[in-house]
Parts: C-alpha cells; structure tokens; sequence
C-alpha cells in the first residue's frame, strides 16, 4: 500500500532533569510536563511504552539470530539519515527527545486482512526489545509471543500453541552511550504490553523469517473487550470480544 511520510523530530526539556530557575519560569507546572512526556511515549489511545534498547548492544547473539536480523534489517536499509549520539553535536542539549513520524496513509486501511497475512494468532506479550540496524538508519522492536490460539495457520511454518514466535514493529526507545535517550514513534501506530494478550494479522516479508505486526491490524483482548493498538482501525474499540472474533473467522477465509 503505497503512503506519503513526512518526518518531524520534538524536542522536550523536562524539569525532572533540569532545575533551573530559568527552566521553571518556562514551566510553571512540573506536573503538567510530566503528562506531556507520558502522553508522547504513548503514541495511539491503547499503546503502552516503547520497548527500549542500547545504541551499541553489546548482547551476543548465536549466529542464527545474526542472520535473521541481517535479513530483516536489509529490508529497510537506507530507510532514513544515519543516526548518531544527539550529545556528539549538541552536548549541552536536552537528555531525551522524540523523533516523531507522520504517516499519511493513501487510501483505506484493512483492518482484518488476513488473506494477505501469513498468520492470525491470539498470543501474549512475553517481552520486547529496541534495536538500530547495523547500518544505523531504522529502530526497530521485537517482540516475544507466546501462542495461545491460532486462527490461522503459516503455511511455511508450524505454529503450535505455546510456542513463541518473533514480531516486530517500527519504532522504540534508545539510549546512547552519553547517557541521551531518544524515543522513535510512529504517531497513532501503538507499541504492545509485556504481559497483554492480543489478536496478531503477522506478515513475513519474502526472504525474512520473522514476522511484522500488521499496521491497522493488532488488538488487545481485555475483560471481554477488543482495543485497536492503533488508532487508524478504531470502528472495533470497545467492542464485545466474541463479536468481534466472530466477525475474525467469517471473514471467507479458513481457519485452523
């Protein structure tokens, strides 16, 4: 589906990080400046934080997991200016800020596509993790999902129920080497809860091996109600859950 992206990065100096008398004059209500921060890391109306992770991970991975990621990571390569430590250009800036993108979709946005996706699980979140690509243009997070329901089956995988598959989604938390935290966000594109289940539409991009959350298409399932993670599939929030996995597998594709 094609879109246009326009990219805009907010700067925010919190009081909880700075004191001075001059800082306080600007904001007056530490208070209020607090909600802004929470409201910002929360990116649609049912997002949760974004995982976070290091600049320079020094975490070893075995080679396998080398190869998946060099994999998934060349699908974005280039995806935008190399990222650096903001405290190697500014050291006396502030010590987090946001890169926010704006995402223009052209045209409507499936919010059950499950015939273009590899797989339709219910799973919860197990845990998640920021990284930048090695090429350092595009922040990822993966996510750790442990199956509790297939609704439908990958057909070049075998999925089983308690199993942990791997999904991503643009986006996350990174801290840099000088101590800077910069938060990656997608406006309105949610970042799921450690420990939240959710109904998944999981794409796998040819050649990856890992799956994408489908943007539009993921949706907690709490206390019997459904909450879009993302704001551009908000006709279901609120509504019943049997309804709405009903309306999941009627949808004129089979399920397993």
């Amino acid at each position: 589906m094609s879109h246009r992206k326009a990219v805009i990065t907010l700067l925010f100096l919190f009081l909880f990080a700075f004191g001075t008398s001059a800082m306080r004059a600007q904001n007056p209500d530490p208070t209020k400046t607090k909600l802004n921060h929470a409201k910002l890391q929360r990116p649609s109306k049912y997002s949760s934080v974004p995982a976070q992770g290091d600049f320079q991970d020094t975490q070893i991975e075995l080679a396998p997991d080398q190869d998946r990621r060099h994999l998934r990571e060349n699908r974005y390569k280039g995806a935008s200016a190399e990222i650096k430590d903001p405290a190697d250009t500014d050291p006396t800036g502030p010590p987090e800020d946001y890169n926010y993108t704006f995402i223009d979709f052209a045209g409507k946005v499936d919010p059950l596509p499950a015939p273009q996706s590899a797989a339709v699980v219910i799973g919860t979140v197990l845990g998640g993790k920021a990284y930048v690509s090695k090429d350092r243009t595009f922040v990822y997070s993966d996510y750790q999902i442990k199956i509790d329901q297939i609704l439908k089956q990958d057909s070049s995988a075998n999925l089983t129920v308690g199993g942990v598959v791997v999904a991503m989604r643009q986006g996350g938390t990174i801290r840099f080497p000088s101590g800077h935290i910069r938060h990656f966000i997608n406006n309105g594109h949610g970042f799921p809860a450690v420990g939240a289940q959710y109904l998944f539409f999981l794409l796998k991009p040819d050649a990856v091996p890992e799956y994408e959350m489908t943007i539009g298409a993921t949706y907690e399932l709490r206390s019997g109600r459904v909450y879009p993670l993302d704001d551009i599939s908000n006709e279901f929030d609120g509504v019943s859950e049997p309804d709405f996995l009903n309306k999941v597998q009627t949808g004129g594709w089979q399920t397993d």
